[in-house]
């Protein structure tokens, strides 16, 4: 059924369960669009890949930046991810009944109001709008720690390619029928840095007297990359995600996950035979499956989707899927790994 209006559709969201059924009605594109927000983040990362044809240690020097979440009414760990969040719209109707310093107000403040032509003026521009937002949430999440003199460089972030990503989980899983709700289409960038510069921020966060009160980022940590690729999937732990992972080391949303894989995929130039060695080696050091079709799967998605984001073929992907766990791999004795 297709909803005319987002009271009729957050009220057809509240009576279904959670699930398929409001999943249903969210797959019907005019429904889905009453309620969507667009949702950015960047990865920061350092160092330059090593001569070794060990794929492992050809990654050893590169390094990235993770938040440690926390949930905003519990204060619990709520996953880690890149710096990021929700894009902030402004009401069109408003905006036009604004004076010019009120408008000027909203600078830095809404993702979707720039100048333009040396005038105040809304945009619906996705490459203005996803960078801005990018901007304003690395500068809340790094204020949450007390950090308010980084910036970053917006002609060094690039973007991730993610055919027509979606992250509807919360809308179909999670929202409890209070407050707002939305269907997000995120965008996941990079943006290459300095080991010191992840450093500077790591130490920085680790002052807990300069956090914000209420903080949502609990800190900010320098890990290997190699060490993000395995951060999905995990269900050991005491503080769990709504999914049951671990909320203290798993990736909270897949997209940022997969796009630590991008990364690493666009680092070994693409290479189908190196990436899947990576995954190998990967895969060896880790107890729990490491599954790309589980993670797509909380996205809508499927192999084809991994494998068009990592830049390789299917095929790779779906022999890369279909390899056994760490476990499995240590008892068969596979020499070729």
């Amino acid at each position: 059924m297709i909803y005319k209006t987002r009271k009729d559709l957050i009220k057809a969201l509240k009576d279904a369960p959670k699930g398929e059924k409001r999943s249903q009605i969210l797959n019907i594109e005019q429904n889905r669009n009453l309620i969507k927000n667009s949702g950015a983040n960047v990865t920061l990362y350092s160092g330059d890949v090593l001569d070794n044809n060990n794929p492992i240690q050809a990654l050893d020097n590169i390094y990235i930046g993770v938040i440690q979440r926390l949930n905003a009414k519990t204060g619990y760990p709520d996953g880690i991810g890149a710096l990021g969040g929700l894009s902030e719209r402004t009401d069109e109707d408003k905006f036009n009944h604004m004076t010019i310093s009120e408008k000027k107000q909203l600078l830095g403040q809404k993702d979707d109001v720039i100048i333009q032509n040396e005038k105040v003026v809304l945009t619906d521009d996705i490459n203005i709008i996803r960078l801005n937002n990018v901007i304003r949430e690395t500068k809340e999440e790094l204020g949450n720690l007390g950090i308010y003199d980084f910036k970053l460089d917006k002609s060094q972030i690039h973007l991730i390619q993610m055919e027509d990503l979606k992250d509807d989980n919360f809308a179909i899983n999670i929202w409890n029928g209070n407050g707002d709700v939305w269907c997000i289409t995120p965008y996941c960038h990079i943006l290459k840095t300095t080991e010191q510069t992840l450093d500077i921020l790591a130490n920085r966060s680790a002052d807990i007297h300069k956090h914000e009160q209420n903080s949502e980022v609990a800190e900010y940590k320098k890990i290997k990359l190699t060490q993000a690729l395995k951060s999905f999937g995990n269900f050991s732990g005491n503080n769990k995600l709504e999914d049951g992972r671990n909320a203290n080391s798993d990736y909270r949303y897949p997209h940022e996950w997969f796009a630590t894989w991008a990364l690493a995929s666009d680092l070994l130039n693409n290479d189908e035979n190196k990436l899947t060695l990576l995954y190998k080696k990967i895969q060896l050091q880790t107890p729990w499956k490491i599954s790309f079709k589980n993670a797509a799967q909380k996205m809508g998605k499927d192999l084809d989707f991994v494998a068009k984001t990592l830049n390789i073929g299917i095929k790779a992907i779906e022999n890369i899927e279909n390899l056994p766990t760490g476990t499995v791999l240590i008892n068969s004795h596979n020499r070729s790994i």
